[in-house]
């Protein structure tokens, strides 16, 4: 990878972490727009972010290996991560639909 991809890749948890403070804001202000297991969701995000640095730094020093994704299993451990967060997003987004569905809003009546 090149420096200036790695650099963007660094620099792009900026804006992350303003879109958490910005949904964690809504969240507090307006509880009924963002149910908290999406908040939380993302918020896992981070530790998956800061345990494939780990994982990854662990591949290409310890082992030296090329890439995080030359090590079969270690990648597949860093994947997962991204997997629990999708999920509990998708968890969240799920119970909220249902809470609006069993309060009759947003069925466009």
């Amino acid at each position: 990878m090149s420096s200036t991809a790695e650099m963007l890749m660094t620099l792009s948890i900026f804006p992350y972490l303003y879109f958490l403070y910005v949904l964690n804001r809504v969240r507090k202000e307006r509880p009924e727009l963002v149910h908290p297991l999406t908040y939380y969701g993302f918020l896992f995000m981070l530790a998956f972010i800061f345990v494939t640095a780990g994982i990854g730094y662990y591949a290409v020093f310890i082992l030296g290996a090329p890439t995080l994704g030359h090590v079969d299993y270690l990648h597949g451990l860093s994947e997962s991560g991204l997997t629990i967060t999708n999920g509990l997003v998708l968890a969240g987004l799920k119970r909220h639909l249902k809470q609006l569905d069993a309060t009759g809003v947003g069925r466009g009546k």
